[in-house]
């Protein structure tokens, strides 16, 4: 639980097509998805926030299987265009390049 606190608190973007694009051109390629309660907690039922954290290559790791969307996806473009106040959807802070 503490991870998805930090994760969230830690320098977050607002979700739009200016940032999506900005994460394409940084190299990335997928996004993993995470839903967060108002506390920041994990919550994939009733989330308050989607956090989006990017990754340049999924992991390989069976045990880090979780839901990942390629940054080119229709549904993300459509996320990014619309007016989303609730969830909220913001990215994760990522590692400058």
């Amino acid at each position: 639980m503490r991870k998805g606190i930090t994760e969230a608190k830690n320098g977050s973007t607002i979700f739009n097509v200016l940032a999506l694009e900005n994460l394409i051109s940084k190299g990335y390629k997928f996004v993993q998805i995470k839903g967060l309660t108002l506390d920041m907690h994990y919550d994939y039922v009733e989330p308050h926030y989607l956090l989006l954290v990017p990754f340049r290559e999924l992991p390989t790791d069976p045990l880090k299987k979780d839901i990942y969307e390629p940054l080119n996806s229709e549904l993300l473009y459509k996320w990014a265009t619309e007016k989303n106040e609730y969830p909220e959807i913001i990215i994760a802070k990522y590692a400058k390049d």
